[in-house]
């Protein structure tokens, strides 16, 4: 009986990792430790590996009681394969078959993109999962994952969902991806920042440029502070533009707003549903918009809940989204 399945959350910095009991989708354990920088794919997977034993005998629980091990990578993935990813230093990595060396034919191993499996798991985390979504990460740099009748969008490269690169404006300044105009670099951390920071000396504010925090812009705006009103009107402006330009093109059932910087809550979402409500077209402008509910276990939470999708499609075949709304 398969009772139990693992999600790990692999990043530049942190190895993030729950173990979940399948019933009820409880989450049993987690854990987090500094990603590994020496041999990296080799020493990461044999560090996913001792930790999932360590779990396992804490636990009293045998592989024959794991359904999977659900991974969530910081870069473009295509059929669990890694051409290239900066952050963890990888060229040529079959993440699929490096782990399914190490653990029994039975246990089923998935990988993603980590925003493709966060947006897979607030998807599945709402109180009804629905087969058309948007979500998007707000943080350092601006991510997001586009299901579709239920299934992640990879593409044909895998870099499929990678809003924060759409153009959306006229700039001469350069992304960090090499082109100009991305979403990104109006709505990511330092954009953030950066238009604060322009703003502050023209303006009447409590903010100081100095030691600025985005945090404390966002505070600023809930006390009426105008430069932190304006900031979160021009991000509001500009991921509600995106929004309706991918809500006019995929239909989606619901749109997700997620991310450390989504903690700004109410100020930031009622700014995006304003601006997205003037650029929406036909029965698109009728799509809610929702914050994230998962916060920092977005990550293991969605590559848990993918190895358990991909166990039910490997089962159930395509009748495992047949409940959903539309």
């Amino acid at each position: 009986m398969k009772n139990y399945t693992f999600g790990i959350d692999i990043g530049g910095t942190n190895i993030k990792m729950g173990l979940f009991k399948i019933t009820r989708f409880e989450l049993i354990e987690k854990i987090e430790i500094p990603t590994p920088n020496i041999d990296h794919a080799t020493t990461i997977f044999d560090a996913v590996i001792h930790l999932a034993n360590e779990f396992l005998d804490k636990h009293g629980i045998t592989y024959d009681e794991i359904l999977g091990f659900g991974f969530a990578i910081p870069c473009p993935v295509k059929h669990g394969y890694v051409d290239v990813c900066p952050n963890l230093h990888w060229r040529n990595i079959d993440v699929i078959q490096a782990m399914q060396n190490r653990v029994p034919d039975h246990v089923k191993v998935v990988v993603s993109n980590d925003a493709n499996i966060a947006a897979y798991g607030e998807n599945e985390s709402l109180d009804i999962p629905h087969n058309n979504a948007i979500f998007y990460t707000l943080g350092t740099g601006v991510g997001g994952g586009i299901i579709v009748e239920g299934e992640i969008i990879e593409g044909r490269t895998g870099a499929g969902g990678e809003i924060g690169h759409m153009p959306i404006f006229e700039t001469n300044e350069i992304c960090g991806c090499g082109k100009s105009g991305c979403l990104e670099q109006v709505c990511g951390t330092k954009a953030i920042l950066n238009q604060a920071r322009r703003l502050i000396p023209y303006s009447q504010t409590i903010l100081k440029s100095e030691h600025l925090k985005v945090k404390s812009i966002f505070d600023a705006a809930k006390h009426n502070d105008s430069v932190g009103l304006k900031v979160i009107d021009e991000m509001g402006k500009y991921i509600g533009l995106s929004a309706s330009i991918l809500a006019v093109s995929l239909d989606p059932d619901v749109i997700i707003i997620g991310g450390g910087i989504a903690q700004a809550g109410d100020i930031l979402l009622n700014s995006i549903k304003k601006h997205y409500q003037q650029y929406a077209r036909f029965n698109t402008i009728n799509v809610p918009i929702v914050l994230a509910k998962t916060g920092n276990d977005a990550g293991i939470i969605g590559a848990a809940r993918y190895s358990m999708k991909a166990w039910k499609g490997k089962k159930n075949g395509s009748e495992e989204f047949s409940k959903r709304h539309h």
